[in-house]
């Protein structure tokens, strides 16, 4: 281990050198690189010429560190090329996907069967010589490969947590792209550019020694290697600074690489902050929205109203036709086993289904003083809906961008409602943001909010994620809350603290809350009705006590049995068959 220590800092050693040589070159280089006297040719090594003389008389140290110049800007050229041109296009395909993606990565693997050289060679024919044109043609070349990698690590990253957190907020693609996926991508990105860079400059070489890159008089390791070759015979040695300049230069480069991905793939988040807790949960907050819901009578209308939903993935229905209704200020838990349809039905009304998953319906209305209809929505429409419904997903650490602190994360949500409302949201001052950022963190129990605010995700524990995730949905003043499995990844004291808390906010802000769990005995605490699901239907509703009390279904039954019970002297009972088949 620590001779592999010792050889990456002698790599970096030397890339540094080769750097400080391709800037500082000509006031350093002795001679003119180009300029020469017949008369000193073949000179060997000497107090005049370190490294003696080329066939031109040419001084070889002048000629080597104007080489190191060239070679690190075709490096540079061929991965900005490569990196911006397969970085850009994979990342697009890999978040567009379909037929555009289907049709470019045929066009990419139809070229990247082409080994790079050869492609280069092709393409110099067609474009001519030189340093720019070789080294564009090169990072065409291997612009193929890293437009693979970055399509993979987009759809590998489209498909987390915190990009549906995102699109919830009403993130277009541009900023998901730019603010969330590429930071998320731009380590393996940087490991592939290194090792794309060492190419670059040996395949420069490989041009410049054939003619076709950098041309005479100019200085470079390939054409120093050329002329090398012409005497050969009479002086050997001229072949030695340029090759051993090139081989250890990519070598370095390779070992740099390599590096950079074994402490990639070798990297943990620490969490130095353990000691902060949450405050007490009876705290108020002032944030509190009035109720939009009264309407002209007196009467009271639904917050949210489902009439035959249906959701399917392909062939598959996973929900089939089910209504639903929530009022202001009323909880609504959604109930099942895992596969029975909740979260699927959940992520359609909080319009995050991506293909294959497609959803129908005859009715789906958010009310209020602004009501909505999801049913044949635009897009401006589906921006507004996502707009007023928060959602607080399972698993808090993943649904959290990594790579952004807590405050920064926040700071994108109020922002990106401002714009939603057309910039009328009052208190848009940074300073202004930086205490509603405070407000919310206070709001959810979190001590020292302004500490919590500088941390990213890896450095804060399960219960506070979930706290910042419910402070990320409040953030955008919702009237409906979808919870999905809030609890499931804590410890039992930290669930009921989330529990209490979302009862808590939900009585103080009087927003709706569609709670989706498998545990009845976490709706029994937080729920006021109840709907129970089974493979895709609705097979009972009503008010939570009613239903745990007086089950209709056998399903039902089942599952108010399967509430574990710490009563003495009882016996743990067998759950009744369900014998009832739900198709």
């Amino acid at each position: 281990m620590r001779s592999s220590s010792v050889l990456v800092k002698a790599s970096w050693g030397v890339l540094i050198v080769v750097g400080v040589l391709a800037v500082a070159g000509p006031w350093i280089a002795p001679y003119d690189p180009t300029a020469g006297a017949v008369g000193d040719a073949l000179a060997g090594p000497s107090g005049d010429h370190w490294l003696g003389t080329d066939y031109l008389g040419r001084d070889t140290l002048s000629r080597l560190i104007d080489g190191a110049r060239v070679s690190t800007i075709a490096g540079f050229e061929a991965t900005a090329v490569a990196v911006v041109l397969g970085g850009g296009v994979g990342m697009v395909i890999g978040l567009v996907g379909g037929w555009p993606d289907r049709i470019v990565m045929r066009i990419v693997e139809g070229i990247s069967a082409i080994p790079a050289i050869v492609l280069a060679i092709a393409l110099i024919a067609a474009l001519g010589s030189g340093l720019t044109t070789s080294m564009f043609a090169v990072g065409i070349a291997f612009a193929m490969g890293i437009a693979r990698l970055a399509r993979g690590l987009t759809m590998a990253e489209r498909d987390r947590l915190y990009v549906d957190g995102a699109r919830v907020i009403g993130a277009d693609r541009r900023r998901l792209l730019f603010r969330h996926i590429a930071p998320n991508i731009a380590a393996p990105m940087g490991v592939e550019a290194t090792l794309v860079f060492a190419h670059a400059v040996a395949i420069e070489a490989a041009l410049s020694f054939l003619g076709l890159g950098t041309q005479p008089p100019a200085a470079s390791w390939g054409i120093m290697l050329s002329s090398a070759q012409r005497a050969i015979r009479e002086a050997p040695f001229q072949a030695i600074p340029p090759g051993l300049a090139l081989v250890l230069t990519v070598l370095a480069l390779n070992i740099v690489g390599d590096a950079l991905i074994r402490r990639r793939r070798g990297a943990s988040a620490e969490n130095p902050t353990g000691y902060l807790e949450p405050t007490d949960l009876g705290a108020s907050d002032a944030r509190v929205r009035g109720d939009e819901s009264d309407v002209p009578g007196g009467t009271v209308s639904p917050l949210l109203e489902v009439e035959g939903i249906t959701v399917r993935y392909g062939e598959t229905t996973a929900v089939d036709a089910a209504d639903l209704a929530i009022r202001h200020g009323q909880v609504v838990a959604l109930v099942g086993e895992s596969g029975s349809g909740k979260t699927s039905l959940a992520m359609a009304l909080a319009d995050l289904l991506t293909p294959p998953a497609s959803s129908t319906a005859a009715r789906v209305r958010l009310g209020g003083r602004r009501p909505l209809e999801l049913v044949d929505a635009d897009d401006a429409t589906r921006a507004a809906w996502r707009g007023r419904v928060g959602v607080v997903f399972q698993e808090p650490s993943a649904a959290l961008n990594p790579l952004q602190t807590v405050g920064r994360q926040l700071r994108d949500v109020i922002e990106a409602q401002r714009r939603l409302t057309g910039g009328r949201r009052q208190g848009g001052t940074p300073r202004a943001v930086d205490e509603e950022i405070v407000d919310l963190l206070t709001s959810v129990g979190l001590r020292r909010p302004d500490e919590v605010a500088r941390l990213r995700p890896g450095q804060i524990s399960g219960g506070m994620a979930q706290r910042v995730m419910i402070a990320l949905a409040l953030a955008k003043s919702p009237d409906l809350l979808i919870a999905d499995e809030p609890t499931t990844a804590l410890d039992v004291t930290v669930q009921a603290e989330i529990i209490a808390l979302l009862r808590r906010l939900c009585e103080e802000r009087e927003f709706g809350v569609l709670l989706v769990t498998h545990d009845l005995g976490v709706a029994g605490e937080l729920a006021d009705e109840v709907v129970v699901m089974l493979h895709g239907h609705v097979v009972e509703s009503g008010p939570i006590e009613s239903v745990v009390r007086r089950p209709q279904h056998e399903y039902t039954a089942a599952l108010v049995a399967a509430v574990p019970r710490n009563e003495p002297g009882r016996a743990i009972l067998e759950p009744p068959r369900i014998t009832e088949e739900i198709m």
